[in-house]
């Protein structure tokens, strides 16, 4: 699985990146890192990396939650 979704899930992060270098309180971009940074720690062989990946998607869903505030 790793050799198949890798590469498109990197590409997807490096997007969703590029997106908030434009609009820094794009709350829907920062949703869609956590789920991305989720879906590679699954194919991490460290459970040392996973973590970390898991780690950024928690960050980038409360980053997500406090954008979405300041909209409202």
């Amino acid at each position: 699985m790793k050799a198949k979704y890798w590469d498109s899930l990197t590409e997807g992060i490096e997007y969703e990146r590029k997106a908030l270098a434009i609009d820094p309180d794009y709350d829907n971009a920062m949703a869609y890192l956590n789920l991305l940074f989720r879906y590679r720690a699954d194919l991490y062989d460290s459970t040392e990396q996973a973590r970390a990946d898991v780690e950024e998607a928690d960050r980038w869903v409360q980053k997500a939650l406090e954008a979405h505030k300041r909209r409202l």
